[in-house]
């Protein structure tokens, strides 16, 4: 955040969801820690490059809790931008050493009740007893990350056109292909170790390079298409504008009621916000009775405007409205 704020750039909440090889990468890892949940194939301190990514969460020790910590992070921003933009649009403006102290009082927050267990090592009577229960749950919670790469391979994919839907995804599932064969031919395998190693290696090395490399051309993303200057979300739903400073400032002049929802397609919060609290019914008829007028920016990539509205309005990022 500091070296993004020396730079002359925007810091803000979440910035890190705005950056496609970001979202590609975390993809592959997410999945990768689906996988290793599902046993697909193990991690060990001798795992392979296929492993590694999703290996540095699994470790024992001070390794595995630091880099556990990362990935928790990672995927949290966009949950947590509720309870925290306020504090860090704060935090944003100030000198380093306040931001520093913010963060270092948010990570204390993370990792509070690990430290309260570790402090009170009693209380972890209350929770269930190791057993082979937990391998089941470890299975179980594959699924919840599954789901989670699949929101990342929404997120990701549209940032390559019309192709990055098909080619991420077979990308993704020779990845998959790769880690099984290292599972069950190299980690559980008795004979003719070596190949299968070759094997799963360069199976992942082609796809890489055929899917995203050749057809995606993945380190040069294109820029989405926004939609249509007016969008529905509902058949009946709120009629959403293209949002820009100069047209809300236009609609207010005219005389019009304006509600503006800054979002991002990787913010759940505000996909929440939308379907529980604003595109409802009583806010739709309210709207008609002010004959109000709704805009919506889309903060899913950078966008130095929006950054420069967070500004004004002392917040971090998204959701705002």
């Amino acid at each position: 955040v500091i070296a993004v704020q020396k730079a002359g750039d925007a810091a803000s909440w979440g910035m890190q969801m705005q950056n496609p090889y970001f979202r590609l990468a975390l993809t592959v890892i997410v999945l990768l820690v689906a996988l290793n949940l599902f046993g697909l194939f193990e991690v060990t301190l001798s795992g392979g490059t296929l492993g590694a990514a999703a290996g540095l969460a699994s470790k024992e020790g001070g390794t595995g809790a630091f880099f556990n910590g990362v990935l928790a992070t990672a995927l949290a921003t966009p949950c947590t931008a509720p309870f925290l933009t306020v504090a860090l649009g704060f935090a944003f403006t100030q000198p380093p050493f306040v931001i520093v102290l913010m963060f270092v009082a948010t990570a204390c927050g993370l990792a509070s009740p690990y430290v309260v267990l570790s402090w009170k090592p009693g209380w972890l009577k209350f929770l269930p007893r190791p057993g082979t229960w937990m391998v089941r749950f470890k299975v179980a919670m594959g699924f919840p990350m599954l789901g989670t790469a699949i929101w990342m391979f929404d997120l990701a994919a549209p940032s390559y056109g019309d192709g990055g839907v098909l080619w991420i995804g077979l990308f993704l599932v020779i990845v998959a292909l790769a880690a099984w064969i290292w599972g069950e031919f190299v980690q559980r395998g008795t004979r003719r170790q070596l190949p299968a190693a070759i094997g799963a290696l360069l199976l992942a090395v082609a796809g890489y390079y055929v899917a995203l490399e050749n057809q995606l051309n993945w380190r040069h993303p294109v820029a989405r298409v926004a939609g249509g200057d007016v969008v529905k979300d509902l058949p009946d739903g709120i009629e959403w504008h293209r949002w820009s400073a100069e047209a809300v400032q236009q609609a207010r002049a005219a005389g019009k009621v304006v509600l503006v929802d800054f979002t991002a397609r990787w913010c759940l919060t505000c996909k929440a916000n939308k379907k529980f609290f604003i595109d409802i019914p009583s806010v739709r008829t309210r709207m008609g009775e002010l004959n109000a007028i709704a805009f919506r920016a889309d903060y899913t990539d950078k966008d130095p405007l929006i950054a420069q509205e967070f500004r004004r309005y002392g917040r971090a990022g998204v959701p705002l409205v």
